[in-house]
C-alpha cells in the first residue's frame, strides 16, 4: 500500500464515521431506553433569565465598546486605557456567568458567588465606561448593559 493509498483509506473510514455519528444524532434517543434515561433540563426562574439575557447583552456591547477602545488606542489616545482594560475583564468575567446560567446545573451557592463577582466587574466597566458615555455611544450603551447585568445578578437567589 502506497501513501496516497493510506490517506485515501484513513479519509474515506473519517468520512465513514461522521455518517455514522451523524445519522445516529439525528435518530434521537433509544425508545427502548425509556425516558426515565433522559434528564430533564431544569426550569429557569426568572433571576437566572435575566442573567441569561443580560449577559448576552452585556457580552454583545461589552465587544463594541473593546473595539472602539482599542481603536483609539491605536491612534494615541490613552485615556481609554482604563475602560479598555474594564472591558476585557469585564467580557471574561461575564463570560462565564453566561455559560453558568446557561448549564442550569451549578450549585445555586456557587452560582451566586459567581454572580457576585459578575456584578462586581460589571459595576467596574459601568463606572470606566461612564467617563466616556458622553463621547462614545459604544461606551454609553456598555455601562448602560453592565448596570443591568450586575443588577441581575444582584437578584439571584442562592
Amino acid at each position: 500500500m502506497t501513501i496516497v493509498d493510506r490517506r485515501d483509506l484513513l479519509t474515506g473510514l473519517a468520512a465513514a464515521s461522521a455518517v455514522m455519528l451523524s445519522a445516529q444524532a439525528l435518530a434521537g434517543p433509544d425508545p427502548k431506553k425509556g425516558a426515565k434515561d433522559a434528564a430533564a433540563a431544569p426550569a429557569v426562574s426568572p433571576q437566572l433569565k435575566a442573567i441569561q439575557d443580560s449577559t448576552a447583552e452585556c457580552l454583545a456591547t461589552g465587544r463594541l465598546c473593546l473595539a472602539r477602545c482599542t481603536e483609539h488606542l491605536a491612534h494615541g489616545m490613552t485615556n481609554m486605557a482604563d475602560c479598555q482594560r474594564a472591558v476585557m475583564n469585564m467580557l471574561a468575567v461575564t463570560e462565564a456567568m453566561a455559560e453558568v446560567a446557561g448549564f442550569r446545573n451549578a450549585d445555586p451557592k456557587s452560582m451566586k458567588a459567581l454572580a457576585q463577582v459578575c456584578a462586581t466587574f460589571c459595576r467596574t466597566c459601568e463606572k470606566a465606561c461612564a467617563a466616556h458615555a458622553a463621547m462614545h455611544e459604544e461606551c454609553k450603551v456598555c455601562g448602560e448593559a453592565c448596570a443591568r447585568c450586575a443588577q441581575a445578578c444582584d437578584q439571584l437567589p442562592g
